[in-house]
């Protein structure tokens, strides 16, 4: 990978900062389908202007710049017949964002972390539950369990890994 070809190094750094762009845009526009359309209205300005950002600062603080436009421009749109003032409220989610992306980053990684020492049955319920999104009653039937022990079983692993998690940011300085 090379750090000279600019379509590359835009392309990493807007795979990292979409989740954090995405949920910021989701945070204000509850409707997927806007929300959708904002994000790629974003994406699209980043295109444009990526030769614009300065590299000295980090790049999902400028896509959030970018977004925070694109999201209040909606807003004035959606809203344009009632009298109310949205800039400030998005400027301080948007300077939220930008403080908590890191801790949001740390968090995941340390999730991640975890997830990879939970083994056996354990495993096998939180992938039916979270990656095949079955319900409590379907995932006991699957394994031959009662709901109510799988959801025992689902609590526990839950506390285990936020324990594991909660043990990681501390170790980090962030608890």
């Amino acid at each position: 990978m090379s750090n000279s070809d600019p379509v590359q190094r835009m392309t990493i750094e807007w795979t990292r900062a979409q989740p954090s762009v995405a949920r910021f845009v989701c945070s204000f526009l509850r409707d997927r389908g806007e929300a959708d359309d904002a994000l790629q209205e974003v994406a699209l300005v980043i295109v444009e202007r990526f030769e614009d950002w300065d590299s000295e600062r980090p790049f999902v603080a400028w896509a959030l710049g970018i977004a925070r436009r694109v999201v209040l421009t909606h807003l004035r749109t959606k809203y344009r017949d009632r009298q109310i003032k949205f800039s400030e409220a998005v400027d301080q989610v948007a300077e939220s964002f930008e403080r908590l992306e890191p801790q949001t980053e740390l968090m995941k990684d340390s999730l991640a972390d975890c997830l990879g020492q939970v083994r056996g049955r354990s495993r096998q319920i939180l992938s039916l539950r979270y990656t095949e999104d079955l319900e409590l009653k379907q995932i006991a039937e699957h394994l031959a369990m009662t709901a109510s022990n799988v959801g025992v079983l689902l609590h526990r692993v839950r506390a285990t890994l936020r324990k594991c998690v909660d043990g990681r940011l501390k170790a980090e300085g962030l608890s």
